[in-house]
């Protein structure tokens, strides 16, 4: 307890006094301010905060805690390159190396204008990207990442390099069906583990075949 004199003047209050006691204790609290902002050091249960309080736009609770330290320390780094396509291609890394975009002017012809094109290979392989919760969770992160005047298409490439597209405006998705022959192994890759289908535009199942 600090044995420092008090400021109060000789008429204080016994209230004032004890108050005055109680509230010089709170400078012995320690409160390593720095280390709570530093990513190295802050306290493992706290880096969710952290994240939280330098704007990081994609968090998982399931990632490591070395994942975690270097995405906070990362954290300006990633603000600098917010709504380019070098942070679009680093998300899009981070989920699949064979996911790849187009910009509208790489198109033939080109397209609309601040536009592009998120293209996810499809095949009969057991990986996450063949799922309709990994297209979900991925339009979600290119949303929070991409330009804010830009929209995107997310293309589904079959293994039969039929396309079957998925448009995304901002957040609200349309599933839209195109005239191809593939196998039925795409309804049970858009199958998400409730086992519902996605739905066309129209209302019906996304079914193929």
């Amino acid at each position: 307890m600090t044995t420092d004199p008090d400021l109060l003047p000789p008429n204080a209050t016994p209230l004032e006094r004890a108050l005055s006691k109680a509230m010089a204790r709170l400078g012995e609290v320690p409160a390593p301010m720095r280390d709570l902002w530093n990513p190295q050091e802050c306290p493992a249960h706290l880096l969710p905060w952290l994240a939280w309080g330098l704007s990081i736009d994609r968090w998982r609770a399931d990632w490591s805690e070395y994942r975690k330290r270097n995405e906070v320390a990362r954290a300006i780094q990633m603000q600098r390159v917010k709504g380019t396509p070098a942070s679009l291609e680093e998300l899009l890394e981070d989920y699949d190396r064979l996911i790849r975009f187009e910009e509208w002017f790489e198109l033939e012809p080109p397209g609309i204008p601040h536009t592009f094109r998120v293209i996810i290979p499809i095949d009969g392989t057991p990986a996450a990207r063949n799922t309709a919760e990994f297209a979900h969770e991925l339009v979600r992160d290119i949303y929070r990442t991409k330009p804010a005047r830009s929209h995107f298409e997310l293309w589904l490439e079959l293994a039969t390099e039929a396309l079957l597209v998925l448009m995304a405006a901002g957040y609200a998705m349309i599933f839209r069906r195109l005239p191809m022959a593939t196998d039925t192994g795409l309804a049970r890759a858009l199958r998400g583990e409730d086992g519902r289908l996605l739905l066309a535009e129209d209302g019906d199942l996304l079914e193929v075949g």
